[in-house]
């Protein structure tokens, strides 16, 4: 494991192998089978590694998966790289494993779903781009995240297209701009922007470029009651927002980030970025639940449900 071939050829096999796993469960043991849930189950076992992984990074295990820190994905040895894999073991499995149990109780998880497809999602447009813009070195085992993109936008894709038809500003401070009040931001309030592993920046931008669509489109939903997908957007976004929010919050002050560049926790400047970024993950959710309240104007009944609950009066008229 000391040369990046050999690390990218054990992770390709590894995956394979936890891949067959879950399938031969699911149709040999369940006898029912879907291609998200597999999926999920997957993930779930990668999930546990990247817990092993964040634990090890800040000292509380050894010897465990150090290897593929430098053969495999140095830029993980990072403070964004390290609350990524805090979020992929503990949110990110527990979504995973209410998929699973819902899925085994014939019961829908879509609503689960589109959290977790936000939440993966935004994970991998930071991750990715920053870790090939960084100052670590390319490896070929950034090449095993592609299935972490690719899956969750089927899942998502299978979501969205399972919604039944209703009947009834830009962050410039992050490039370093050169107005003085884009360089006072950036130095008395948010200094981990300016972090050279490129993390911070790239979710920034994310919000600028991605976030902001959903943004205007949803303001439109709003002025314009009626638009069905605006509920299953909201989950998606909510997701993608927690785990971005999180991975840049607590990586702002996180040890592995220098002093000089996290986040101020108290006086104005604290206020200002605790009330900044607070904001920026909690109106996300209460947005989702209000949506969620009022889902005869933003429709979000999915046809798995609509098929459950016709399977279900089919078999109490055969009962009767």
């Amino acid at each position: 494991m000391k040369e990046q071939v050999a690390v990218f050829l054990a992770g390709t096999i590894a995956l394979t192998l936890a891949t067959l796993v879950p399938y031969i469960l699911f149709r040999n043991v369940l006898k029912q089978s879907d291609p998200v849930v597999l999926t999920v189950s997957v993930f779930c076992w990668s999930c546990m590694i990247d817990l092993g992984i964040g634990l090890e990074l800040d000292g509380y295990i050894s010897n465990f998966i150090g290897f593929y820190f430098i053969e495999g994905e140095p830029y993980l040895f990072t403070a964004h790289g390290t609350l990524i894999n805090y979020w992929d073991g503990t949110v990110q499995y527990g979504l995973g494993l209410a998929m699973i149990i819902l899925f085994c109780q014939k019961r829908s998880y879509r609503d689960v779903g589109l959290y977790w497809v936000g939440s993966i999602l935004n994970s991998m447009v930071v991750l990715l781009p920053g870790g090939v813009a960084g100052k670590h070195p390319f490896k070929l085992s950034i090449l095993l995240n592609t299935p972490y993109i690719l899956l969750p936008l089927f899942s998502g894709f299978k979501f969205i297209h399972e919604r039944r038809s209703q009947k009834t500003p830009i962050p410039l401070a992050v490039l370093n701009g050169n107005a003085e009040l884009m360089k006072d931001y950036t130095k008395i309030y948010e200094p981990y922007l300016l972090d050279e592993s490129n993390f911070p920046r790239f979710q920034m931008l994310a919000y600028g470029y991605f976030f902001l669509i959903y943004y205007l489109s949803a303001v439109y939903a709003l002025l314009y009651p009626g638009q069905n997908w605006m509920t299953d957007w909201s989950i998606i976004h909510a997701g993608a927002s927690a785990q971005g929010q999180f991975s840049y919050i607590v990586g702002s002050i996180h040890h592995r980030t220098p002093a000089s560049l996290r986040s101020p926790t108290s006086g104005f400047p604290g206020l200002v970025f605790w009330t900044i970024n607070l904001a920026l993950v909690l109106v996300p959710h209460f947005f989702m639940l209000w949506c969620k309240r009022n889902e005869h104007m933003y429709g979000c009944v999915s046809l798995v449900k609509t098929e459950n609950d016709s399977k279900k009066l089919n078999s109490l008229k055969k009962e009767k």
